[in-house]
């Protein structure tokens, strides 16, 4: 072999040596890294209840006739969260709410909006609102009925409250439920 084969073959192999050692020396400076981050997801969960209802002290009501109902909301869920109530009334009759004998007065805590009822508190996991109201009236003045069955229909709805900044009024609810159950 002659000396320029011999010296490009020597440079060939200390360039494939210093390859060699950049690439190895490469590895070593690079890594890799993994996170399983574990997460679970709330939830807002409630329940609408009566405990004083009875729906046979409702039957055959006459005027000023007075009944217990008393609307609660319990928070079964795992998060807290905010409530609001509403009452559909029935056409052509008269009935007023009660609450300790006072009427047109709401139970603690419960403001009214637009014909909704807010609670104006968080209501936390495992725990109940106050009575939205106590009782129902048959107004004094109610004359003749005619016997056919009337329905209170109460609709409670809850959104969570995490993230509400706002004061505990019933336009701040409001503007809250909106948000959250894109009204």
């Amino acid at each position: 072999m002659n000396a320029k084969k011999k010296i490009a073959a020597v440079a060939l192999a200390a360039c494939l040596a210093a390859t060699a050692i950049v690439g190895g020396t490469l590895a070593y400076f690079t890594d890799t890294d993994k996170a399983d981050n574990v997460f679970t997801v709330g939830n807002v969960d409630i329940e609408l209840t009566e405990p004083n209802w009875n729906e046979d002290n409702a039957v055959n009501m006459y005027p000023g006739e007075i009944v217990s109902k008393d609307p609660t909301v319990t928070n079964t869920g795992a998060n807290p969260c905010l409530v609001r109530v509403k009452v559909e009334w029935p056409e052509g009759v008269d009935l007023d709410y009660l609450s300790d004998g006072v009427e047109y007065k709401l139970g603690e805590n419960w403001t009214a909006r637009d014909g909704v009822y807010y609670y104006q508190s968080i209501l936390d996991p495992e725990t109940v609102t106050d009575a939205l109201f106590d009782e129902i009236r048959l107004a004094p003045e109610t004359t003749n009925g005619t016997g056919e069955e009337m329905h209170i229909v109460i609709t409670a709805e809850a959104v969570q409250a995490e993230g509400f900044t706002g004061p505990l009024t019933p336009e701040a609810i409001s503007a809250w439920f909106a948000t959250c159950m894109g009204e």
